[in-house]
């Protein structure tokens, strides 16, 4: 905290000094964005997907208790209940294909979304202004069998399992791998329906560790874009039952997961926090302008946490959440609110529902991006009490220990020359 007040003590120095306002350096406009709210006059509409309905409303919150001129309300998250087909409500009982769900968003057509939210291979309906990964969540294997949270698969195993080629969970294989634990003959049920991110995404990661091993997507998954939590948590009831799910759905419904062989002579790769933020570290920001996208690359070594020597091993099974901001009338409303989702504070909201925050490196690339054509940070930001710029100067004085004393001995003495 100390760093950052005198950071932006200097900056504001300079600033005062200087006839011309040099361009800001991100890491500045980073804090001042950590310490002030960037408030635009509007009002935006906001396109979510379903999964973030409640990280969206709770940014929505906030930004609203800091900026009482700019409103946003959700439009776009995808209703449990009805499904807009050619401007046409239509229960989603009375479909016969339930696909159509997802194909086609229940959004309001009288209220153009002027900020979307999307999940991994979705495309926002607008010309694109700016837009940057916003959250993570990983993807999981979920086991439905007592006792097996955390039970060794290799790659090639789970590609076998995957495509219906393992009839029990005492599969001979999956037992000498396993060999510190007696795995029961009870039926290894799949669960084929899985979100087409997920397969990607699983797809890239195993491929990377084991070509031969996994030569392509598993022929028992079936892409299938239609999603809905409760239900596929009521399916994985079924004693046996392995299934590809977003990592969300692990965390907040405590189910068991599965760890991956990714050498034999290193210990087994479980799915958690710390091998989720280990990947994210691998990730790498480019940016074109105000757009920002990111991928893994996965020569690059992760790095630690802080505070250790050593690195967790990467989960590299990981899908990103975008948020887009349209050009238009409201594009610098549309600006506000993605910065306001790309604060550090904001981003605690994704790790509240159970998804992974972005890797910090790539939260300041977006958060460049996003606040292009934005005011910039001013020390005190517009109608900020005074109090605010004069704290700086207060808490350092009070910790220098060479300003104490003096104080002291100039209320000391006046009053013994005055008998």
């Amino acid at each position: 905290m100390k760093i950052v007040k005198n950071s932006i003590a200097l900056l504001a120095l300079s600033l005062s000094i200087s006839a011309c306002t040099p361009p800001m350096p991100p890491e500045f406009q980073a804090q001042l964005a950590e310490r002030y709210v960037t408030c635009v006059s509007g009002e935006i509409a906001i396109s979510t997907v379903p999964e973030l309905a409640e990280v969206t409303q709770a940014w929505v919150d906030g930004l609203s208790e800091n900026c009482s001129d700019l409103s946003a309300t959700i439009i776009g998250a995808v209703d449990e209940t009805e499904v807009s087909v050619d401007d046409t409500e239509i229960p989603v009982e009375e479909t016969e294909t339930p696909v159509e769900e997802t194909q086609t968003p229940a959004v309001d057509i009288e209220t153009p979304a002027d900020v979307f939210i999307t999940a991994a291979g979705e495309t926002p309906s607008c010309n694109v202004a700016a837009s940057s990964p916003v959250g993570i969540d990983a993807v999981a294997i979920v086991v439905s069998v007592a006792g097996l949270d955390g039970v060794v698969f290799s790659p090639a195993l789970l590609h076998r399992a995957l495509s219906g080629g393992m009839a029990t969970w005492a599969d001979p294989e999956l037992q000498e791998l396993n060999s510190e634990i007696q795995l029961t003959d009870i039926p290894m049920v799949l669960r084929a329906p899985t979100r087409p991110q997920d397969i990607a995404s699983l797809n890239d990661w195993m491929n990377r560790l084991d070509p031969v091993g996994w030569p392509g997507s598993p022929s028992g998954l079936v892409a299938d874009a239609v999603f809905n939590a409760e239900v596929v948590v009521e399916e994985l009831a079924t004693e046996g039952t392995i299934s590809v799910v977003p990592a969300s759905l692990v965390t907040n419904n405590s189910l068991e997961s599965i760890s991956i062989q990714i050498s034999p002579d290193i210990e087994a790769l479980y799915l958690n926090v710390e091998t989720v933020i280990s990947a994210g570290t691998q990730m790498v920001a480019t940016t074109s302008g105000s757009v920002v996208t990111a991928k893994i690359d996965a020569a690059l070594p992760p790095v630690p946490a802080a505070g250790n020597d050593f690195a967790s091993l990467p989960w590299q099974a990981l899908n990103q959440f975008t948020i887009t901001v349209c050009a238009g009338a409201n594009e610098m409303a549309g600006r506000a609110f993605a910065r306001y989702a790309l604060r550090l504070d904001s981003q605690g909201a994704m790790i509240t529902y159970g998804f992974a925050e972005m890797p910090e490196q790539i939260r300041l690339a977006g958060l460049a991006a996003v606040s292009q054509g934005l005011p910039e940070p001013t020390i005190p930001p517009s109608g900020a009490p005074e109090e605010v710029l004069e704290e700086v100067p207060t808490d350092e004085s009070t910790e220098m220990p060479s300003e104490e004393p003096l104080e002291e001995e100039t209320e000391m003495a006046s009053p013994e020359p005055t008998p």
